[in-house]
């Protein structure tokens, strides 16, 4: 999103790079190689900052909230910069996935972001646990709560909505920026705490500590985050209704 126009992929019939994005002719396998670094490292940034709240902060639970909630936004806001340039800074399938139903992004290209973001999610938890030397969940059977799921389904919501609202801003460079605040926000404020990223939520079922989840709380929370993220389209869509590209 923060875009300028350009050509890109054979199957993109409107290409709208997402946040730093410069050059969307760079080969998929280059973007979504840094899609995956990026989630990877997001990763560790929550899944570390977790074990290390449940260790010092188990008794104080706003002081974990926010440990985590400035990790995991200072990590995304950082790994946007650095690395946005490249793939548009996306670590999220559902800014991939928003931008392919736009038609703002081609479908192999989509496919192998989400693809990357999966696999450098779980790969980020990992190596998180081995760090701490924790041992990986196996609560297997654990479902999530009603306030849960309406939780991962505000959070994700809201995210999107800041995601593509700043696509059409004309301060599209603070974008980054905005996303992190939001994410200490919701972090704190939701019972949940804000995963709303499919790669970080299916990441979080090898994670220990504070931010593990079970296989099927994580699935469950999947799919409340893309009904999160039908909302934030449909959201943007009004907001902006004047400054949306024609389809083609």
């Amino acid at each position: 999103m923060f875009q300028t126009r350009a050509k890109a992929d054979p199957d993109r019939r409107d290409t709208i790079p997402s946040f730093f994005e410069h050059d969307p002719k760079s080969p998929i396998f280059r973007r979504a190689f840094v899609e995956a670094v990026g989630t990877g490292f997001l990763v560790v940034a929550m899944v570390g900052s977790g074990i290390a709240a449940s260790k010092h902060a188990q008794s104080e639970p706003l002081a974990a909230s926010l440990t985590v909630a400035v990790s995991i936004a200072g990590a995304l806001v950082g790994l946007i910069v650095a690395l946005g340039k490249v793939s548009g800074g996306h670590f999220n399938p559902l800014i991939t996935i928003s931008q392919w139903l736009s038609k703002e992004r081609g479908t192999a290209c989509t496919v192998a972001y989400v693809v990357g973001q999966v696999a450098g999610g779980a790969v980020g938890a990992i190596l998180a646990a081995l760090m701490f030397g924790s041992e990986m969940r196996t609560d297997l059977n654990i479902g999530p709560s009603f306030g849960g799921l309406l939780s991962e389904f505000v959070a994700a919501a809201g995210l999107m909505t800041i995601v593509l609202g700043c696509a059409r801003s004309t301060k599209w460079e603070t974008g980054p920026f905005a996303v992190g605040a939001w994410l200490v926000a919701a972090i704190i404020a939701t019972p949940s705490t804000s995963y709303a990223n499919p790669a970080v939520t299916l990441a979080a079922i090898f994670a220990p500590g504070l931010v593990g989840l079970s296989p099927l709380t994580a699935m469950a929370f999947v799919l409340v985050q893309i009904a999160g993220m039908f909302v934030a389209i449909g959201i943007n869509k009004v907001a902006y209704a004047d400054e949306m590209p024609a389809a083609k």
